[in-house]
């Protein structure tokens, strides 16, 4: 087949899009089909689903943690939340902090013994966002755990296939608006900057994965446009109209919704 120059591009490389296909359609057949991604929740940052509270420190995170447990359909999931050692602040010179938030893993999911624990950073207390989207991945890490050998792409995409199933469990707005950010801050004593990287879907393929899981239960775009950041729902927007134009949930048998 020769080359064709008005050939329309993809919206994520060829083969990370294909991969995201390939990976749907395994959680529909692991997990019930449509009918059951329609139990999930389009979880969203409103006191709908994360009720008010005077809890503070670990008592705050444990707390958002039964919610995330809740809205994940994983209320009875015996597990214990531990709170990791604080990360120390990068200090240059007296006046300036640098606050590169890129290594130390904001969760994790393992055992003591025969018990489940998840970890969580402390300071992500004061950033909910981050926090639910943490306790989000590390659950799926926990409902991942009996197939773990049968995911497509093998064990190398394992991180991505977790975070992926974050948005099949109704969390994809988190992991969207969490997975960079950029902030500056100055005040007459110091200045500094700081940047943070979540998860392990890049910002493009959250939303387009976010689009499948809208289209796939035959909601709108403006569901979630208050949620996300501008660039976050105009990508979101696009996906989802790239997914009708190629036709690419054809094959899941489902109806499409009714405008982005």
């Amino acid at each position: 087949m020769g080359w064709w120059p008005f050939r329309e591009r993809t919206f994520l490389d060829p083969d990370d899009e294909e991969w995201q296909i390939e990976t749907w359609k395994w959680f529909l057949d692991k997990f019930g089909g449509i009918p059951d991604l329609k139990h999930s929740s389009l979880v969203l940052p409103t006191r709908q689903y994360f009720p008010p509270t005077d809890k503070t420190g670990h008592e705050r995170a444990e707390f958002i943690f039964e919610c995330v447990k809740h809205l994940a359909r994983m209320p009875d999931w015996p597990c214990r939340l531990v709170a990791q050692p604080r990360r120390a602040e990068l200090r240059v010179g007296d006046i300036t902090t640098l606050k590169p938030i890129t290594h130390a893993p904001a969760g994790t999911f393992g055992f003591e013994g025969n018990e489940v624990v998840i970890t969580y950073q402390p300071a992500d207390i004061d950033n909910p966002g981050v926090l639910i989207a943490t306790l989000a991945h590390e659950l799926a890490h926990y409902l991942l755990l009996r197939w773990r050998t049968d995911i497509p792409g093998g064990d190398d995409v394992h991180e991505l296939t977790t975070d992926l199933l974050t948005v099949y469990m109704g969390f994809g707005v988190f992991g969207a608006s969490t997975a960079f950010n950029f902030s500056q801050h100055q005040d007459v004593m110091s200045q500094g900057w700081q940047w943070s990287r979540h998860g392990y879907l890049n910002e493009r393929a959250w939303v387009f994965g976010q689009a499948v899981f809208l289209e796939l239960r035959g909601e709108t775009a403006e569901t979630v446009k208050p949620f996300l950041k501008a660039h976050l729902y105009s990508d979101l927007t696009e996906a989802i109209r790239y997914l009708r134009r190629r036709g690419i949930l054809a094959a899941f048998n489902t109806p499409v919704s009714p405008s982005a």
